[in-house]
């Protein structure tokens, strides 16, 4: 019997031991982390007091010896260039994940499962949310995992349970390009949304980013289905890689689709088959490229047999997930809107087109990724943005190419600032505003650095925002 190496002790982790240590009791499990003992969990703290085929080693320490005859399940955050992982190639040591080891769950002891997959650059998790919401609130046994939040192999026990009352479940998972990266399994029904470079301080390129996603739909059958734009190439490029029939949507308001459509968003109305569906202003979502992402929920809901009336009634109870363009107050005629979710150019820049009649005050900027943003400083000085707050390092680069633009262009630049904190962020922002104004957070850049982790971004704008409001600033 091979030991067990899980690597990467975060929830992801958790749930793999929990689900190992079930199937078998006298499994042996080496636990590796980049963190050192005393840094762990107090979970697996309790994981190796208790369990006496249980062992840890910080990852700096794990040499060859260590790895013979064992399987390593990987945390999916982790570089390929990790240490361990080349190691671990070299020595030919069998790498899987967790999501890799509920497919193969499901393939055994519940073929019968429906699953979902929805990947893409941005968008993915309000995408999963909608389809899950659209099906769950229609009472259809929908289970909701993946990149949102819940390990894949944590639905195990919920499956037995639909197994039991004689009831086929439908899984609908969000995946990350990690998470599909080294996954020799595709969903039933494959959504594909845009792809635009990101994680580019991980993958060598945007290209072996593109492939890393392919996972998606690569092994799809003819008997399943794959769900596109077809005017955005980076997703009809992935979907070309899969044998199953296509439906197809987009945003017809400005463009033709160059094939027939499921469903499309024109001006706004949703339509499926070229029938009103409801108008997209009932969406509780801000922005067209969120309306845009309610329209895959429609086509499955359709798939599932629901009726208009269901799928429009699903949608407009839907609550949007935080950090994704979300209102969070007015005061004095100022709107905050927190999207710290947007970490690329591309998020970003459709954040700023959602507010075409508002006075925007941006606060943007963060960790470097290496993706150009050239094109997100264009989109701040010809959307006419009154101000910017910057976060370093991205912050200074971003400002010399708006300075640089606008003199060029003879222009007049906004009002720029880099803050190293988010009260003077805000208190930069609401020096700038004027009637009719909104606060954009919408970093175009990850998070990481002066925070903790985008949530942690997006956290602190709201309570900041509580605070300056609580002292009469605004």
């Amino acid at each position: 019997m091979k030991a067990m190496v899980i690597f990467g002790l975060g929830a992801e982790g958790m749930s793999t031991y929990h689900y190992l240590y079930r199937q078998n009791r006298r499994q042996d499990f080496l636990l590796v982390d980049d963190k050192q003992l005393g840094e762990l969990s107090p979970q697996w703290q309790e994981v190796l007091a208790n369990n006496e085929n249980t062992r840890f080693l910080q990852a700096k320490e794990v040499r060859k010896q260590h790895l013979v005859d064992s399987i390593i399940v990987k945390t999916p955050g982790i570089s390929p260039a990790h240490p361990v992982l080349l190691l671990s190639k070299k020595s030919k040591i069998q790498i899987t994940s967790n999501t890799q080891l509920f497919f193969e769950y499901l393939n055994q002891h519940a073929p019968e499962a429906k699953t979902i997959g929805v990947t893409g650059t941005k968008g993915k998790s309000t995408t999963t949310a909608l389809i899950h919401h659209v099906l769950s609130s229609n009472n259809l046994p929908a289970l909701l995992a993946g990149n949102i939040g819940e390990p894949a192999l944590n639905l195990v026990a919920d499956i037995k349970r639909l197994q039991a009352a004689q009831t086929q479940p439908i899984i609908v998972l969000e995946f990350s390009s990690h998470q599909l990266m080294n996954l020799a399994y595709s969903p039933n029904i494959a959504v594909v949304l845009d792809i635009t470079p990101e994680h580019l301080d991980y993958y060598v390129s945007f290209a072996q980013y593109a492939a890393a996603k392919s996972a998606i739909c690569r092994f799809q059958q003819p008997e399943d289905l794959v769900i596109f734009d077809p005017i955005l190439q980076g997703a009809s490029q992935l979907a070309k890689q899969s044998q199953a029939q296509q439906l197809l949507f987009a945003d017809t308001t400005t463009k033709t689709s160059p094939t027939a459509l499921e469903a499309e968003l024109n001006h706004n109305v949703i339509l499926l088959h070229g029938k009103k569906i409801l108008s997209a202003t009932m969406l509780p979502l801000t922005g067209r490229h969120q309306w845009l992402n309610a329209l895959p929920s429609v086509i499955i809901g359709k798939q599932f047999g629901l009726s208009d009336k269901q799928i429009a009634k699903a949608l407009t109870s839907y609550q949007p997930l935080p950090h994704r363009l979300e209102f969070i107050t007015e005061k004095k005629g100022t709107r905050y809107y927190n999207d710290s979710q947007a970490t690329t150019p591309e998020a970003a820049i459709a954040a700023l087109r959602s507010f075409p009649d508002n006075t925007v005050v941006l606060i943007a900027g963060g960790s470097d990724k290496g993706v150009d943003l050239s094109a997100f400083a264009q989109e701040i000085i010809e959307r006419g943005v009154t101000a910017v707050a910057l976060f370093p390092p991205t912050g200074q680069k971003i400002q010399k190419l708006v300075e640089a633009t606008t003199e060029k262009n003879q222009q007049t630049p906004p009002a720029m600032r880099i803050v190293d904190s988010m009260p003077k962020a805000l208190a930069f922002a609401l020096k700038h505003t004027s009637k009719n104004s909104v606060i954009l957070l919408s970093p175009a850049c990850a998070s990481f650095g002066i925070f903790k982790n985008y949530q942690d971004r997006g956290e602190q704008f709201r309570n900041t925002i509580d605070s300056l409001v609580a002292y009469g600033k605004n």
